[in-house]
């Protein structure tokens, strides 16, 4: 019975889907909001529509899947072509043009996003990262020299000594767009202008907006700082950088109202092609980070942007983005088939609050309202009455304990799977905090469904006018980008409990065990069900370089670590956290590994974290949707790529108590920390497993020395095993060049 009447469902919003336009149904959302802000529709064919080959500067940057004469097409409609990935054009559309291109049948789909919202010495240590920077304990130095590392972002201070080499002579920052910059005169790109010489870089000083946010110049530090000085070098600190300062929510102040639509995820998929497109020209691998991002979207609002992302990675070219802040949020609730009633309380962001549904049948949102003299009021909509509204939009006002309330909720197929449909659901208070005074609950009701609810907007939260509607889940809150599948996705870890800040006061504002998952990081699944984050990395407390052009206007916040002086300007270093700071520390180790190996891809990296990763909790399995395939082993991770990890025998670790040198004469020098407690005994084999040589360290020891003048130029690994933890581990040397 359940099936038939979804059969009916899913007939009446197909027969609706083809009553309603077909030009609006090749829009994602945005797009139609686009189109119906501009105006009156403009239909094909009319005398109204964009002049053929005029640009029209008015417009949106959306991505466009085209079959057929894609040129011609575009240029009929005043469309300008910005970047082409098989039939998917990133492009400029003007908003008068919007529904007629739509209209044309080699048009199948028009997409685009909004814009997105922001979100080391010990770090460094907890991944490995530091045993690579170390060229005496490794075959060579990984630092990322030779490797590009693309970050886009806000709020970057370009002067900042921290993006200098180690001793401040040679500027890292080669190229640097930033999207709002206003000295667009004979500039090429889509919007604002990019500045491609270290005296051009250096007196633009900083993005635009730079004097009020400095989220870049913190993510850029962590992925690629030399720590001037400090001990907060960066992952890839000898890497080259470019770096695109891009537009999110809070950059609408610096926007014209005209040009909104030209910052969507059509932009940002510009970005990190303009990254990758230098790397290509150099002839150097790149990995992108990115540490922004937004809700997923449940629907096919984003199905062109994440196939453009899959068709820019490949050899040498990754890209990496945060999980998100909200693993904290309670965002899902399930309603199996066969219980009659979920539900919990819920507080929106201010008087609103967005809802978004997936059913397999009929079933009832019912939306109570709790005073303590009155009781309780209500209002229920069920998908059916939905679905027979008009357009299937249903739009509903009620008056509850004397407020006005204005709900509204729209049915649409699903597009991950046929057998489900969709229900948006926004709710409005007409005054004050939706669920604030009065508390607010939403239920789903009905057994005959599978039902789920995902938070978009608002806050699901308990409360005591109820006890018993607490069915949220702590899920399904990783962001966009990182949900797709060619993006790897990094959640946080936390470590630093407690840091001293420059007054010398001790401070600590998040997680109270180390080790484990931050509270705070995004969690999987994605809204089509697959495993993300799909690795995790420190990112609570993190010490990294800021935007000292804030600091000129504001006073040093309590997080603020210390102060250096570069040429006679202060810049500060604070104490930060969210996944914003592990996906830079995670992209900063892929650079290291595509120093090691240029034409990896993200399918083999995803490999090395399968076989690589250490697993904070050993009681689940991986990969999960709260450490993905585990916290990254940068060392374990380079012996995996130089294939030095299968030779029987040699462990994934390097051993903490030995220093290993080796000097010109190829005469291995083994330093211990303190006297060795028993008997080692000592392994070399070269790459490929052959053991060159045996020998055993007695117990006693300070130091130990074997030559190595006899073998040929190459790499080779060194495995001492002991009883003693301390000294037990391998390490790499390199004879020869």
């Amino acid at each position: 019975m359940k099936r038939t009447l979804l059969s009916i469902f899913l007939a009446v919003v197909a027969v609706v889907a083809i009553a309603q336009s077909s030009a609006l149904s090749k829009m994602s959302p945005m797009v139609r909001m686009a189109a119906m802000s501009y105006g009156k529709s403009v239909p094909a064919g009319s005398s109204k529509t964009a002049i053929s080959g005029v640009y029209d500067d008015s417009g949106i940057c959306a991505f466009v899947k085209i079959t057929g004469d894609a040129d011609a097409l575009m240029s009929k409609y005043g469309c300008r072509s910005l970047a082409t990935f098989g039939d998917i054009h990133i492009a400029h559309i003007p908003l008068a043009s919007l529904q007629a291109l739509a209209c044309e049948r080699g048009v199948e789909r028009i997409e685009a996003s909004p814009t997105r919202t922001e979100m080391l010495d010990k770090s460094a240590t907890i991944i490995a990262a530091d045993k690579l920077h170390s060229g005496a304990q490794l075959p060579q130095a990984f630092t990322g020299k030779g490797v590009v590392v693309g970050i886009q972002d806000i709020g970057f201070d370009l002067t900042n000594p921290n993006f200098y080499n180690t001793d401040q002579t040679q500027y890292r920052i080669k190229r640097f767009w930033d999207m709002l910059s206003t000295d667009t005169v004979g500039s090429e790109l889509y919007v604002g202008a990019d500045y491609t010489t270290e005296a051009e870089i250096l007196a633009y000083k900083h993005s635009r907006d730079g004097l009020d946010n400095g989220h870049g110049t913190y993510t850029l530090g962590v992925l690629a700082g030399t720590g001037y000085g400090t001990p907060y070098r960066g992952m890839a600190y000898e890497s080259d950088i470019v770096a695109v300062s891009n537009a999110v929510t809070s950059d609408t102040i610096f926007i014209r109202k005209e040009d909104l639509y030209k910052y969507t995820s059509a932009t940002d998929a510009l970005g990190f092609k303009y990254s990758l497109d230098y790397a290509e020209a150099q002839g150097k691998p790149c990995v992108v980070s990115f540490s922004e991002g937004s809700h997923q979207a449940q629907d096919d609002e984003e199905q062109l942007f994440y196939e453009v992302l899959r068709q820019m990675t490949g050899p040498g070219k990754i890209i990496v983005a945060s999980a998100g802040n909200e693993g904290h949020y309670g965002t899902y609730i399930h309603k199996p088939v066969g219980k009659s009633g979920v539900g919990s309380f819920l507080k929106g962001n201010g008087r609103s609050a967005y809802l978004r549904l997936s059913a397999d049948g009929d079933f009832g949102l019912r939306i109570k309202v709790y005073d303590t003299e009155n009781g309780v009021e209500s209002a229920e909509y069920k998908l059916s009455e939905v679905i027979a509204s008009t357009d299937s939009l249903l739009k509903d006002t009620v008056r509850l304990h004397g407020a006005d309330y204005m709900f509204t909720l729209g049915a649409y197929p699903n597009a991950f799977n046929g057998e489900r449909v969709m229900v948006d659901v926004a709710l409005e208070a007409s005054a004050g905090q939706l669920g604030g005074d009065k508390p607010l609950s939403v239920q789903l009701t009905g057994e005959e469904s599978d039902v789920e609810l995902y938070r978009i907007s608002g806050n699901l939260v308990g409360n005591a006018s109820d006890m018993s509607l607490k069915d949220m889940e702590y899920s399904h809150t990783i962001y966009s980008p990182g949900s797709a599948p060619s993006v790897i996705c990094v959640g946080a870890t936390s470590y630093r409990t407690k840091y001293t800040n420059y007054r010398g006061e001790e401070c600590g504002n998040v997680d109270t065990e180390e080790g484990v998952l931050a509270y705070y990081s995004g969690r999987g699944p994605t809204f089509d069900g697959r495993v993300k984050p799909d690795v995790v990395a420190p990112g609570s407390n993190i010490i990294t370089t800021s935007n000292s052009f804030v600091y000129d206007v504001y006073p040093y916040p309590r997080s603020m670590v210390s102060v250096s002086e570069f040429r006679g300007r202060k810049y500060p270093w604070q104490a930060t956290l969210g996944t914003s700071f592990s996906a830079p520390m995670v992209a900063g180790c892929i650079a290291l590994w595509l120093q090691a190996n240029p034409q990896l891809t993200t399918g083999e990296v995803m490999n090395i974290f399968s076989e690589t990763c250490n697993r904070p909790d050993p009681t689940i399995d991986y990969p999960n949707n709260l450490y993905g395939y585990g916290e990254i082993d940068a060392y374990r991770g380079l012996l995996r790529i130089l294939g030095i990890n299968g030779i029987e025998g040699i462990s994934e670790e390097q051993p903490s108590g030995v220093a290993f040198r080796l000097d010109g004469a190829s005469m291995l020098h083994m330093d211990f920390a303190s006297k060795t407690a028993a008997t080692a005994a000592l392994y070399i084999y070269n790459v490929s497993g052959s053991k060159l040589y045996e020998g055993r360290i007695e117990a006693g020891r300070e130091s130990a020395e074997v030559s190595m003048a006899s073998f040929p130029a190459g790499v080779y690994a060194v495995q001492l095993t002991s009883s003693d933890p301390a000294v037990c581990g391998s390490t790499l040397v390199r004879v020869g060049n």
